[in-house]
């Protein structure tokens, strides 16, 4: 898998959480916002929006930087371009990619005649009583 499909993949993993979407559109709607800024819009601790943070930035998602004890995000639009250019993709064929081999499946055995079929079953009928006269 090339870098560009991982990196791609990561980065919907991340977003398919709703609250690190909420916080990503929140980010970019504003440019750039402050940790604290971020925890005033949201019903939960601090821990908790540090773990979403931490899974943004792992991903690319956004950048951080500090400033003395306060963290700024901003949205990383390399990554978002990529977003969007993958799932643009998704609309168009791509003619670099290569077809997948045929497998080859085995040829469905010829259809039995009735008559054989008949044969065969009062074949195994016999053997069965056979075998319930042995155990008697």
């Amino acid at each position: 898998m090339a870098a560009k499909d991982a990196q791609f993949i990561e980065a919907l993993s991340v977003l398919s959480e709703e609250v690190r979407f909420r916080i990503l559109s929140l980010i970019a709607s504003k440019g750039e916002l402050a940790a604290k800024d971020i925890l005033e819009k949201f019903d939960f601790t601090q821990p908790t929006l540090s773990h979403h943070m931490a899974c943004l930035t792992g991903a690319s998602l956004v950048n951080v930087k500090r400033k003395g004890r306060f963290a700024y995000y901003s949205v990383n639009k390399d990554t978002i371009d990529l977003i969007a250019s993958g799932i643009s993709s998704l609309n168009t064929p791509s003619k670099t990619t290569t077809p997948e081999k045929k497998v080859k499946r085995k040829a469905a055995p010829a259809a039995q005649e009735p008559s054989e079929k008949i044969k065969k079953s009062k074949k195994k009928k016999k053997k069965d009583k056979s075998k319930k006269k042995k155990k008697d």
